[in-house]
């Protein structure tokens, strides 16, 4: 669990940041980010787990899990793009009335 030490001091605060920033925003494009910053530290936390305790393994993990995040985030633009033509702003809860009154 040694290895493990300063990977977790980086990790942690990056998903509670991303958590926060989930929750706290309305805006579509914030929460993408928020997103993004969960991810970041999902891949650190793994990546460092993976080569912590099985050799070689590491760098195939997080070469998986960085194409992952790039494709997450590529839908998630695509995502917000086409919501931003249709209903005009990336607010979250003029999605919802939208949505409610159609």
């Amino acid at each position: 669990m040694s290895e493990l030490g300063p990977a977790i001091w980086i990790t942690i605060p990056l998903i509670v940041i991303g958590l926060y920033g989930l929750i706290a925003r309305r805006n579509l494009v914030r929460m993408m980010i928020s997103l993004e910053v969960i991810g970041a530290g999902t891949v650190t936390i793994l990546g460092s787990a993976a080569a912590a305790h099985w050799n070689g393994m590491g760098e195939v993990l997080g070469v998986l899990a960085l194409v992952a995040l790039g494709i997450e985030g590529a839908l998630l633009i695509a995502i917000a793009t086409a919501m931003s033509y249709q209903y005009k702003t990336f607010d979250i809860h003029t999605f919802k009335k939208e949505v409610k009154e159609e």
